[in-house]
């Protein structure tokens, strides 16, 4: 049975505050011609509370990252590595670069395209120079980056044993952390079962359909949580002439979800990692079949909602003090959520 958290949440009514808000549209040039997501995700709406805060450490669990990508610039930490091939820097592979730069390119800075938030990224090395991963390698990187202050860690990367992953994950979470994973390219329905530490993610294409192309596609099944969109998404890349490219796969799908998880983080600091994931998945967009389903999760990524619910906790006093005002006042001025059943 797909996992429930047990969790409510008290939120002021503060409809007011957000109408007076307007929505931030970047100046990062290839964000409106190519950054289709953008507005479906709602990103204008979350980057009008918050643009991210490099005070928040996305840790990227992949092939290394190019420290000299232009858009990425004062945000990388020290590599680490937890292989026997040690430390990559990305120019072989490419593929973490890129990785890293959907979730944290920078935000209207006028160059390139625009991340999920100006996050501080710490780049993990789980692979050889080719790309291939052993579980051991990802799970202590888990670990490793738990340890060293990540508040979400991205998993661009499928392998062979997720329980391996899902033990490190929960060390993570009681550290604070939430990790994300991608589902993978695989095109068809995988009958995995489901971890209760991992947040496995789907990709979806313009239409919100199930993201395919050719005999590439999202892989589905019961170990999906949330989908987000995976094709056509701009990526850093300094060995291009351009320096920026277009990327497709779940790969990019999960670091949009990391990205997320950071910027309501970087909105509520004190944000607990069950109400992270609980946020995200009562403010996704349901898809498919009502409720949760294989292809789609709990839905597709809503990142401004997401923002909206994690401002309005942001300013909630106590709720021993919401519920004297309200008695004062006669008047409810409070509502409560929680996950759909």
């Amino acid at each position: 049975m797909k996992k429930r958290i047990a969790l409510w949440s008290v939120v002021v009514l503060l409809g007011v505050a957000a109408a007076c808000r307007a929505d931030l549209t970047p100046n990062d040039p290839y964000y409106a011609p190519y950054q289709w997501y953008g507005s479906v995700m709602g990103l204008p709406a979350a980057w009008s509370i918050s643009t991210g805060s490099p005070s928040v450490t996305v840790a990227i669990l992949d092939t290394g990252v190019m420290a000299g990508t232009p858009d990425l610039s004062g945000r990388l930490m020290t590599p680490l590595s937890t292989t026997s091939e040690g430390v990559l820097d990305g120019t072989t592979n490419h593929h973490g670069t890129w990785v890293a730069s959907v979730a944290g390119m920078g935000i209207n800075n006028g160059i390139g395209g625009a991340g999920v938030g100006n996050f501080t990224l710490l780049p993990v090395t789980v692979t050889n120079a080719a790309g291939g991963n052993m579980s051991e390698w990802i799970a202590a990187g888990i670990r490793l980056a738990a340890d060293n202050g990540a508040k979400v860690i991205n998993i661009s990367q499928r392998t062979v044993s997720y329980s391996l992953l899902n033990e490190a994950a929960a060390y993570a979470r009681s550290k604070g952390a939430l990790t994300f994973v991608a589902a993978g390219n695989d095109n068809r329905r995988i009958a995995m079962t489901d971890y209760e530490n991992l947040v496995f993610v789907s990709g979806t294409d313009a239409n919100d359909q199930r993201w395919s192309e050719g005999s590439e596609g999202s892989a589905w099944g019961p170990f999906v949580d949330l989908s987000a969109p995976a094709d056509n998404i701009v990526v850093a890349d300094p060995t291009l002439t351009s320096g920026y490219g277009l990327g497709h796969g779940s790969s990019f799908a999960v670091s949009l979800a990391a990205g997320a998880a950071a910027l309501l983080w970087s909105i509520d600091p004190s944000l607990t990692p069950d109400e992270v994931q609980n946020i995200l998945y009562t403010t996704a967009d349901d898809l498919g079949t009502l409720g949760w389903d294989e292809v789609y999760g709990w839905g597709r990524l809503d990142i401004g909602a997401a923002a909206e619910q994690a401002y309005q906790l942001s300013l909630a006093p106590e709720p021993g003090t919401l519920l004297l005002v309200a008695a004062g006042l006669g008047a409810p001025l409070v509502r409560r959520l929680r996950r759909r059943p």
